[in-house]
């Protein structure tokens, strides 16, 4: 069994369907992802471009807006009457995916505390396009290989596709890589040709970010310190057991503890689908780490590790 992806915008304007004979998720290449911002379903095709695209990691980068509307009314309500709409607020958001939803908190947010500066970041939210004639390749900040594209196909290379019901990809995939793509990084590395940058927060999201100077986008790997402190840090989706080891989730809530000013908040939840339940709530910074104010649902994935960080 053959399958083939969509990397050509015109594809995209001729409508051809991104559903394969056979009812899966046809790959829609992430070097698509600018070409289709002047489009008048931009935001539904940056959702798509993103639904089967992942970091180097692994973890998905797809999002939707309007995904913890009931969490973030509560969260905000304790905000409001936590800290001084009259003072500076600075604020981050970590792990924002293509950074829709943080949009949704700022928009909310900035009406309480206008004097706000409101951080999102990703750990990935740019990656660069390597092409040669019809070849494409795409590398993460680090260097990684996150996708290949040869027409008819688009390959990722982090969630590949089954060897049981696509052994031809695979074998195409082995001779392009062998034969077209390692020449194409020794000349990348060497300097003799560029990459295009291409980013990857959502159209939405990058018209707050130039509309709005309090907010801005930025790039963060929980696993190294943060550069700044803040009032506030906000981490949705991205404090969950499948994404890091318990020695990794160590550093994460020590860099969290230590990026907090005094009796700084930290905000964290976990969700599935848009309007779900929100199994969270909000932790306060304490000596030894952090002291639960509320609680949604079952509370943080993570709730364990918070509220003390020596037993981790």
């Amino acid at each position: 069994m053959l399958k083939t992806g969509i990397y050509d915008l015109a594809q995209i304007k001729k409508g051809i369907p991104f559903k394969s004979c056979f009812g899966g998720d046809k790959k829609v290449s992430i070097t698509l992802y600018d070409q289709i911002l002047a489009l008048p379903n931009a935001e539904e095709l940056a959702e798509r471009i993103l639904l089967l695209f992942s970091d180097e990691r692994g973890a998905y980068k797809r999002t939707y807006g309007k995904r913890f509307e009931i969490f973030d009314k509560e969260v905000l309500k304790l905000l409001e009457n936590s800290f001084d709409k009259k003072h500076p607020l600075l604020f981050q958001d970590v792990g924002v995916s293509d950074g829709r939803t943080a949009v949704d908190f700022f928009e909310k947010i900035a009406v309480l505390f206008p004097k706000i500066t409101y951080s999102a970041s990703d750990y990935n939210p740019t990656v660069y396009v390597l092409e040669k004639g019809k070849l494409k390749v795409t590398l993460s900040h680090t260097g990684k290989i996150l996708e290949i594209v040869w027409p008819p196909f688009v390959f990722n290379t982090i969630k590949r596709d089954s060897y049981k019901h696509y052994p031809l990809n695979h074998l195409v995939y082995f001779f392009v890589q062998s034969l077209m793509v390692k020449p194409l990084l020794k000349a990348y590395r060497a300097g003799k040709m560029k990459a295009r940058e291409l980013h990857l927060f959502s159209p939405y999201t990058l018209a707050a970010a130039k509309n709005d100077p309090r907010f801005v986008l930025s790039q963060l790997d929980l696993l190294k310190p943060f550069q700044e402190k803040s009032h506030i840090i906000r981490a949705m989706n991205v404090l969950n057991p499948s994404y890091f080891s318990q020695q990794e989730f160590k550093k994460v809530i020590t860099h969290l503890h230590t990026a907090l000013l005094d009796n700084g908040v930290l905000i964290t939840g976990s969700n599935q689908e848009a309007g779900s339940l929100v199994h969270g709530g909000l932790y306060k910074k304490t000596k030894e780490g952090f002291e639960k104010i509320w609680q949604s649902g079952d509370g943080s994935p993570i709730g364990h590790y918070l509220l003390k960080l020596n037993a981790i």
